[in-house]
């Protein structure tokens, strides 16, 4: 039992300590916070919104009220792509298209047999457009009026490729339930600690949801690349590519109007079905970069160990001194740090209860997703090859080779 108790030491504390980085990170003076609006020396740059919608016809309506609200100076189209939609998708895009000129409708008549269906219709959007500066949000997300000039000033830096946002389900004031609360809490720990990311010089996830880069960088990186067959990541992986670049740099932007609603999930089932998800694309090791996975296995392992410790007290509890003062500690600096970033973005309705809340269940929530995740992976099929066996058949195999001819250099085999 020393030796479970000394490993469930070392995960916990290691995970504090990232903690402690993230937080911070959040307690850095918020950058170019002030240059949100400054227009660009040059004039503002001709931008694309790409937004891939798939049977969205009952969402879709608030969401282009939103983007049709966007005040911009320079030239902005909007291309929602339509992606093989059984309902009235393309009739809603239409009648947008016929109150605002900068709405435009491009359908995918058939599933690619080379990306996944999201990327696929996002790249179509692509090609149907010119403009120097490419936004992606989705069909059920709400923008702020300023959002487009402030993704796009930060661009006056020639060096800049991808510029990110911050991303949650409800606005002050209008979450409803301790889940939605929940869901919201959640989403902007992750907002966090892409920002702590971001200011590290690390750009490793991004959101769909909410985020801008240059057309020109994405050309240059080879588009989506491998991350075209990803159903679920790509956002991830185009960020690692585009900040690759030589003198690539990235920003995290914390000004309101940077800020993106999506959708909440409707229960706690399809949340954590969500999680299970994306938990999932994280499988595909030899895809992320080495210090970005070690980091999300930290989190899952962690979240297991502490979950399974404490679910065992019960059974065990001379441990329980040892396995209480380590969640007190993580709790303490959790918490903490969680309140300080919701204050600085002005999300005081999150703290309190809601946050204490969320820090109990997270490891419990955490280790469902993980474990979940390997008995019932997420895995999509695009084009002919299913994603999990075309990775393995190439680069995976290839990583394989490499590791086991250094394992025979050492051992001499």
């Amino acid at each position: 039992m020393d030796l479970a108790l000394a490993l469930l030491a070392t995960l916990v504390l290691t995970h504090v300590a990232v903690l402690v980085w993230v937080a911070a990170g959040v307690l850095a003076t918020p950058a170019r916070t002030a240059a949100a609006h400054a227009a660009p020396p040059g004039g503002w740059p001709d931008v694309d919104v790409v937004v891939p919608a798939r049977d969205e016809a009952a969402a879709l309506p608030a969401t282009l009220a939103s983007l049709q609200a966007v005040a911009y100076p320079g030239v902005l189209t909007i291309y929602v792509v339509d992606d093989r939609s059984t309902d009235g998708t393309a009739d809603v895009v239409r009648a947008a298209a016929s109150r605002d000129p900068r709405v435009r409708l491009v359908q995918v008549r058939s599933a690619s047999r080379r990306w996944a269906p999201k990327v696929h219709a996002v790249a179509q959007g692509l090609r149907a457009g010119r403009g120097a500066i490419v936004l992606t949000t989705d069909s059920d997300c709400r923008v702020p009026e300023g959002w487009v000039r402030a993704m796009v000033a930060p661009f006056t830096d020639p060096d800049v490729v991808l510029v990110l946002g911050t991303v949650t389900t409800r606005g002050p004031g209008e979450s409803r339930s301790f889940r939605e609360r929940f869901e919201a809490i959640d989403w902007l720990s992750l907002m966090f600690t892409s920002r702590s990311m971001v200011r590290a010089g690390r750009a490793f996830a991004s959101s769909a949801n909410d985020q801008a880069y240059r057309r020109a960088a994405f050309e240059q990186a080879g588009g989506f690349g491998i991350a075209g067959r990803a159903p679920s990541g790509d956002e991830d992986l185009l960020a690692q590519r585009l900040t690759r670049l030589p003198r690539a740099r990235s920003v995290f932007l914390d000004h309101p109007d940077a800020a993106v609603l999506t959708a909440p999930m409707p229960s706690w089932r399809a949340l954590l079905l969500q999680r299970r998800r994306w938990v999932s694309r994280y499988h595909h090791v030899d895809q992320y970069h080495p210090a970005f996975w070690l980091g999300i296995a930290l989190l899952g392992f962690q979240s297991v160990a502490l979950a399974a410790a404490l679910l065992a007290l019960p059974f065990v509890p001379s441990a329980a001194p040892v396995v209480l003062g380590l969640w007190a500690i993580k709790l303490t600096v959790e918490i903490g740090g969680a309140h300080v970033g919701l204050v600085r973005i002005g999300r005081r309705d999150l703290t309190g209860w809601p946050l204490v809340g969320w820090a109990l269940l997270h490891p419990f929530y955490i280790a469902v997703a993980v474990l979940s995740s390997f008995v019932r992976p997420s895995s999509w099929h695009a084009g002919q090859a299913g994603y999990r066996r075309r990775l393995w058949t190439s680069r995976g195999r290839r990583t394989w080779r490499r590791v086991r001819r250094r394992v025979q250099g050492l051992t001499g085999g």
